[in-house]
């Protein structure tokens, strides 16, 4: 555990924006942020240092950060690595997004005990655990794929208009580069001969670049798959970016993002209080408040806070993570799909996507919920007894 004197600034007196340890801020930093407007409140305590990989912040998240589950739990998250991307939405609004480079980097990271906990598609989950034997145990399923699309620049209209082209993806051999293939394939469209791969990162450098219409260097895109919380920044940019495809209309349930940890974190026993358990526990709490529609507009307020979109985006972002079919409210408790994870290991399958894995793969089996598995939820299980739930209808944010 660390001692620390944590500070929440103040943006304007209207909500909290982030929480820092300013032990080591000198005078100038401090003129700078009174000049900005942010007032800085004490609230000192000691938090055990957490750190979270997230390819995206997901709905779940942001209420967790705005509405302090997390330091409820006792818990000093840092996240993932942060840069600024500036979307024209309406008035040119500069959105802040927080990222990890691609997946081959996250995972690498996890394992490497670079993050206690890390979200990304299950897929990743499924491909390092089934083709390499790598030790990863996902503990509890956030979504079903909200807003999950293929999107295009302006000018592309339809998925015909893909032919000849080269569409942006995070790794060639990714899960929602085998999603891309599979929708493409029913649309009559055949990866290699009618289009090709545009291997530049994850899902917030794929976005900046489609709101762009070019690669860094100058080259051309022109789709890519987007999802939460991209789309709806997709839709209410200027000019707004087309939806091609819904992958729900193709592909129901899907298996989307997975807590996942390293399998020899998986045992709650030796420590039932545990950061990671409490971490959990702090989105479970989340989910569930995100879950009640007596919380609406505060949850509006929060994804609005979190993410720096306006309130009118921040509606179109809640509506994409209580969608019933693909947000993240139909898993209770994050119990896993089993049909939905059947459903991503199926599109793998259907492009070869389990070599390392053998013919005589018995994938059943190995799906099963189990210590030590793929899916091992005794994590999740040790969590649910540490939940703290905030009444229905209250708002922590001052709304109601």
């Amino acid at each position: 555990m660390v001692s620390a004197r944590i500070y929440t600034l103040h943006f304007n007196d209207v909500a909290p924006y982030a929480i820092i340890d300013m032990r080591d801020l000198r005078a100038p930093f401090l003129t700078l942020l009174f000049a900005l407007g942010i007032s800085i409140v004490n609230a000192e305590t000691s938090l055990d240092p957490f750190v979270y990989g997230a390819f995206t912040k997901s709905a779940t998240f942001s209420v967790a950060s705005q509405l302090g589950f997390l330091t409820e739990q006792g818990l000093n998250v840092t996240f993932s690595q942060v840069r600024l991307i500036v979307v024209p939405i309406g008035t040119s609004e500069m959105i802040t997004l927080s990222q990890i480079p691609n997946s081959t980097f996250g995972y690498a990271n996890l394992l490497a005990g670079g993050y206690d906990l890390l979200t990304g598609t299950v897929d990743n989950a499924v491909n390092l655990r089934f083709n390499s034997n790598e030790t990863l145990s996902v503990v509890g399923q956030v979504d079903l794929g909200p807003d999950l699309v293929i999107a295009g620049i302006p000018n592309i209209t339809s998925t015909q208009d893909l032919r000849g082209k080269p569409l942006m993806v995070d790794a060639a051999a990714s899960g929602y580069a085998f999603v891309l293939r599979k929708i493409l394939s029913l649309n009559g469209l055949q990866f290699g001969a009618d289009y090709t791969f545009q291997v530049v990162g994850g899902t917030p450098t794929r976005f900046d670049f489609l709101s762009k219409g070019s690669l860094a260097d100058g080259t051309a895109v022109f789709a890519t798959i987007l999802t939460y919380p991209f789309t709806a920044l997709a839709s209410a940019a200027t000019p707004p970016l087309p939806i091609l495809a819904r992958i729900s209309d193709f592909v129901a349930p899907f298996f989307s993002t997975a807590l996942t940890i390293r399998t020899s974190d998986a045992d709650p026993s030796t420590d039932p209080t545990s950061p990671i358990i409490r971490f959990v526990a702090a989105f479970l709490a989340a989910n569930r408040f995100l879950s009640d529609p007596a919380n609406k507009a505060c949850v509006i307020q929060a994804l609005a806070v979190e993410n720096g979109i306006t309130v009118e985006v921040a509606d179109a972002e809640y509506a994409a993570a209580t969608d019933p079919i693909t947000g993240e409210v139909s898993q209770v408790d994050f119990t896993p799909s089993r049909l939905g994870l059947f459903n991503v290991i199926d599109i793998r399958m259907l492009s070869s996507g389990f070599t390392g894995a053998g013919s005589e793969f018995d994938f059943v089996s190995a799906s099963e919920e189990g210590l030590g598995m793929l899916l091992d939820l005794r994590i999740r299980d040790a969590a649910l007894a540490l939940v703290k739930e905030v009444q229905s209808g209250s708002c922590p944010l001052g709304q109601t």
